[in-house]
């Protein structure tokens, strides 16, 4: 079994099969071959020994079980830096197979010769030009070889031969060049789309004013989470952060101000949290933070240092604010003490965000513990004052 890691994404694994498929359709071509080879000497009354043929199989049938091997298993990654494609070494078993067909059956060349052009076919688009020539003159040599060795050897008669399917190959060559050149377009046109569609995709989930995430992404990736804490039991803390005053600041600044604002506002907020957290607009100037895996003290410590962070901003015009700072109220609720899903969640950290504008605003709460009895209900904003 192929060892897991990177190589076996699903990709890999789709190359792979394409690849061994590959392997077994040249096995039929060999036989094929050896069909020629016993046929042949059968016509032209010189028929093959027995134990030639067995040894022929035996050679055809190690040297594709060997190449399939390496293609279904990815063991084709030391040739990987020659042979991308895993064609041009069983291009050149073809040629050490087709040399021993014709060794063994000599007057079967003239037929076998042809059959180097429909290898070329197959491999078109996978293999660039100077390659295939240059194995298509390894193929012609060999050929010439065996040629002179054999009886009624006649130069001429084997020339012509020999410069006809070298034309072949030439063209066959230069047609898989342009087919490899046209999928390498395609693949990088692929990518590229590929490349826009995820940018796309991650556009339509964040706010385009804070370029924090939206409420959809929020809402995902919370459900997301609060299953993930019920399998491993890790806590969660949500909070609800709603800035101070932000309608005061708006109206005597005006809505530039307010935006430059929000900006920076959650920007400071994510310079607080790790990459594994979320901070979310919800809507208006409320954002959303999720804390992963955080225990309630480690996630007081972090939203006290959000707040902290927000009331240090220098903002120009925040001295028309109460406390002359732009400053954020804080209401947090944990699982899995203070609801089993996203949306009790939501609403116990929205109920203690209250509690913080009650208190005097620039503050942070947690949800209180609930009564017995006491159920955290669904999201709802009824209890909570217009945002100030």
């Amino acid at each position: 079994m192929a060892a897991s890691g990177p190589r076996d994404d699903p990709g890999e694994v789709r190359r792979r099969k394409l690849r061994a498929r590959g392997i077994l359709m040249s096995a039929l071509g060999y036989a094929a071959a050896l069909g020629v080879v016993v046929l042949a000497g059968r016509l032209w009354g010189s028929p093959v020994p027995p134990s030639t043929l067995v040894e022929l199989g035996t050679a055809t049938a190690a040297a594709v079980g060997s190449l399939y091997l390496m293609a279904i298993t990815g063991a084709t990654r030391w040739v990987k830096g020659w042979d991308p494609h895993f064609v041009y070494l069983p291009m050149l078993v073809t040629v050490g197979l087709l040399a021993l067909y014709m060794r063994a059956a000599p007057e079967t060349r003239w037929i076998l010769v042809h059959g180097w052009v429909a290898n070329l076919a197959l491999v078109a688009g996978f293999a660039a030009f100077w390659p295939l020539v240059g194995l298509s003159a390894l193929w012609l040599a060999t050929y010439l070889w065996v040629a002179k060795n054999s009886p009624g050897f006649y130069l001429r008669q084997e020339l012509v031969v020999v410069f006809a399917v070298a034309f072949a190959s030439v063209m066959c060559s230069l047609a898989s060049e342009r087919f490899r050149r046209q999928r390498e377009e395609v693949k990088k046109l692929a990518r590229q789309l590929e490349d826009a569609n995820r940018q796309l995709a991650e556009l339509a989930l964040r706010d385009p004013l804070t370029d924090a995430h939206n409420r959809r992404f929020l809402e995902e990736f919370l459900q997301h989470e609060v299953s993930r804490a019920e399998r491993t039991g890790w806590p969660l803390v949500v909070a609800m952060v709603d800035l101070d005053d932000f309608k005061l600041y708006n109206d005597t600044q005006g809505h530039l101000a307010g935006d430059q604002v929000l900006r920076r506002v959650a920007q400071a907020m994510r310079s607080c949290v790790r990459r594994s957290d979320l901070v979310a607009r919800y809507g208006g100037e409320e954002f959303t933070v999720v804390l992963v895996e955080t225990q309630p003290e480690d996630g007081a410590r972090v939203l006290e240092r959000i707040r902290s962070c927000v009331a240090s901003l220098p903002m120009p015009g925040a001295e028309v604010l109460p406390r002359g700072a732009v400053t954020v109220s804080v209401g947090a609720a944990c699982y899995p003490q203070d609801g089993s899903t996203a949306h009790e969640l939501l609403r116990r950290a929205d109920d203690a965000l209250y509690r913080a504008k009650s208190k005097g605003k620039n503050r942070v709460e947690f949800a209180r513990p609930l009564a017995a009895g006491d159920s955290p209900g669904p999201p709802s904003r009824q209890a909570r004052p217009a945002p100030s």
